[in-house]
């Protein structure tokens, strides 16, 4: 991929800029953020393009969205900044509130539950719900087979069920 012209920096964004939107905001749970997250990406992915290997250009991308992501979250721990926007529900106007809560409540428990798996784990569930990736995708992104991703799924949903049944 060395010396890559403008048109091939171009055809590159245009292909992966969706998908890796959908996985910055599947890691960062924030458009706005992610928006800044695959800019930054791009921006380094432009700069550094050299220093990409063979391999998934996606998944080098993805992996550049995870980095410029931690960096970020290290940035606002040292700042003592309360990552937790709970506290904050905002409210679709013309819904149901008590539906909303109810949603709400559900969507925390499977966040607790979700967190509770490992590191890996939670990566092949985000990448698969929230950036609605093929398992083929998350294998190449997780440098696992496909196979592996899709086993790896099913075990978590059978996990992430059982949890949640303990938790009611």
């Amino acid at each position: 991929m060395s010396g890559a012209n403008l048109s091939d920096m171009e055809e590159i964004y245009l292909r992966y800029a969706t998908p890796l939107k959908k996985y910055a905001v599947s890691i960062c749970h924030d458009p706005v953020l992610a928006d800044d997250i695959v800019s930054e990406t791009f921006y380094r992915a432009i700069k550094n393009i050299d220093s990409f290997k063979d391999g998934s250009l996606f998944a080098w991308l993805c992996t550049i969205s995870k980095n410029i992501y931690f960096n970020y979250l290290k940035k606002k721990e040292n700042k003592n900044v309360s990552l937790d926007d709970e506290d904050f529900p905002e409210y679709a106007s013309g819904t149901n509130v008590e539906e909303e809560v109810i949603k709400r409540d559900e969507r925390k428990k499977l966040n607790e539950c979700i967190a509770k798996l490992s590191q890996i784990e939670r990566d092949v569930v985000r990448l698969r719900t929230d950036s609605d990736l093929s398992f083929k995708e998350i294998g190449d992104v997780l440098h696992k087979s496909e196979n592996w991703a899709r086993v790896t799924f099913y075990r978590c949903k059978e996990k992430l069920k059982g949890m949640m049944q303990n938790e009611e």
